[in-house]
C-alpha cells in the first residue's frame, strides 16, 4: 500500500486513485488522559495559535479528533495542495486538537513528524471553529470552504441512551425544555481544549445550563448551518465532512431536511450516509479510507489546472472518492459506509430540497427519492459504534 506523508509534495506524488488503499479500522470516539511525564510529547512547549485571524481567510481545514494522527495529516496534506493551487497562506486557517497520551503511544511517530506543520494552526474546539466562521461571514468573501475530518456520532442523546424514540429519553436523562432538539443531534467531535467531549451528554448538558451556547459545545447540523447562515446568500458555501455518521449533517430528519441544507448556495460531501460508520480511523493508519481518497482526488484535479474551490466539480469528485472507497471496503470486507454528496446551488439542484446523492442504481429526482433509493433505511435498530 502507498501512505503519501503529508508534505508540500502531495500533490506531485499523486498517482492512481486505488494506491489510496489504507488500513481498516471504523472510527471511533476515544477521549482518554492527556499526556504525562515521561512520554515524548512534541506538543508540550507548542501552544495553539492565538492571534487574529486573517481576513483574508476563506477555507478552514479542521481535524476535530485527539486519539489518532490521521486526521491532523489530512489537514496538513490539503493545506499544502491549496497552497500549491496559488491560494495564500492568509487565505487558509487550520485546526487541530492536541493528542492524548494514549494517541501519542499508539500514532507518536506520525504525531511527532506533524507537530511542526501545526504550530501556525488554531484549536479544533467548537467556540472557535463556529466564532471564526462568523468572523468570516463578516469580510463577506466570494466563497467559504470547510473540510472537518474528526469522529462522528448518530443523534447523540438517543445513541448515548441506546433507543431509537427520542420520546423514550425523558426516561434516561433528566432535561429541561428545548434541550432534545437542540442536543439530539448528529455531531462531529472538535476536541480541543477542556470542553464536555464527543458523547458525553450529561456534561453538554450541565455546560449549556450552565451558561454555554450549544456551538460552543458541540458542531452539528444546526451549529454549522447557523455558522454558515451569516455569510451573505451570494456566498458560494462548500462543506466536506470526514467522520462515521456525516451523512445526518444533509439527510432528512424527523422534524424535516437538516437546517445545512437550507444554507444558500451550499454544496456538502460527506464521508457516509446518516446511519454508517467510516473506516481507517484508527492508530496506525496514516489517512481515513474517505479523507485519504478525497485529498487524492483534490489532487489529481489541482493537479491538471490551479483553481479555487468554486472552480471544482465537486459532483464528479464526490464520485470518483466514492468509487474508491467502496473498492477498498470490498477488499477489506467492510459494511459500505455510502458518501453522500448535496448542493443546492442554483443551475445544479433538482427538485425539492436539493440534490442529495448516494449509490443507487440511477439519479434520482429529488433529495427524498435518492436518500431512500441507497438499499437501507436511514435508521438502524441500535446505534452499535461510534465514527
Amino acid at each position: 500500500m502507498e501512505h503519501t506523508r503529508a508534505t508540500g509534495r502531495a500533490r506531485g506524488r499523486a498517482g492512481p486513485l486505488l494506491a489510496m488503499l489504507v488500513a481498516t479500522g471504523a472510527c471511533r470516539s476515544s477521549r482518554t488522559t492527556a499526556p504525562e511525564s515521561g512520554v515524548d510529547d512534541p506538543f508540550d512547549d507548542q501552544p495553539y495559535a492565538q492571534g487574529p485571524l486573517p481576513a483574508a481567510t476563506k477555507v478552514l481545514l479542521v481535524a476535530g479528533g485527539d486519539d489518532v494522527a490521521n486526521f491532523a495529516a489530512e489537514v496538513v496534506e490539503q493545506r499544502a495542495l491549496w497552497l500549491e493551487a496559488g491560494l495564500g497562506s492568509d487565505e487558509i486557517a487550520c485546526y487541530y486538537a492536541k493528542p492524548t497520551l494514549d494517541a501519542l503511544i499508539e500514532d507518536g511517530e506520525q504525531w511527532r513528524e506533524l507537530a511542526p506543520m501545526l504550530r501556525d494552526c488554531y484549536p479544533a474546539d467548537p467556540a472557535t471553529v463556529h466564532g471564526h466562521l462568523r468572523q468570516v461571514a463578516q469580510q463577506a468573501p466570494p466563497f467559504v470552504y470547510v473540510f472537518v475530518s474528526s469522529h462522528g456520532l448518530p443523534p447523540i442523546m438517543r445513541w448515548a441512551a441506546g433507543v431509537d424514540d427520542p420520546n423514550l429519553l425523558p426516561r434516561h436523562f433528566e432535561l429541561q425544555r428545548g434541550e432534545i432538539g437542540r442536543f439530539d443531534r448528529h455531531a462531529i467531535g472538535l476536541e480541543a481544549g477542556d470542553g464536555p467531549g464527543l458523547g458525553e451528554v450529561q456534561a453538554l448538558l450541565e455546560a449549556h445550563r450552565a451558561g454555554a451556547e450549544v456551538e460552543a459545545l458541540m458542531l452539528s447540523p444546526d451549529t454549522l448551518a447557523g455558522a454558515l447562515g451569516e455569510l451573505p446568500e451570494g456566498s458560494a458555501k462548500i462543506v466536506v465532512l470526514q467522520a462515521c455518521f456525516s451523512g445526518g449533517f444533509i439527510e432528512r430528519e424527523d422534524e424535516g431536511w437538516s437546517p445545512l441544507t437550507k444554507v444558500p448556495r451550499v454544496t456538502v460531501l460527506t464521508a457516509t450516509s446518516a446511519d454508517r460508520p467510516s473506516f481507517g480511523c484508527g492508530a496506525g493508519s496514516e489517512r481515513t479510507y474517505y479523507g485519504g481518497a478525497f485529498n487524492r482526488v483534490l489532487a489529481e484535479e489541482l493537479e491538471r489546472e490551479e483553481r479555487r474551490p468554486t472552480e471544482l466539480p465537486w459532483e464528479e469528485m464526490h464520485e470518483r472518492v466514492r468509487f474508491v472507497v467502496e473498492t477498498m471496503e470490498i477488499i477489506d470486507g467492510e459494511a459500505p459506509s455510502r458518501p453522500r454528496y448535496f448542493s443546492n446551488v442554483p443551475g445544479r439542484e433538482s427538485e425539492g430540497e436539493g440534490k442529495s446523492k448516494g449509490k443507487g442504481k440511477g439519479k434520482s429526482k429529488s433529495a427524498r427519492a435518492s436518500v431512500r433509493g441507497t438499499g437501507g433505511s436511514r435508521r438502524v435498530s441500535r446505534w452499535n459504534g461510534v465514527g
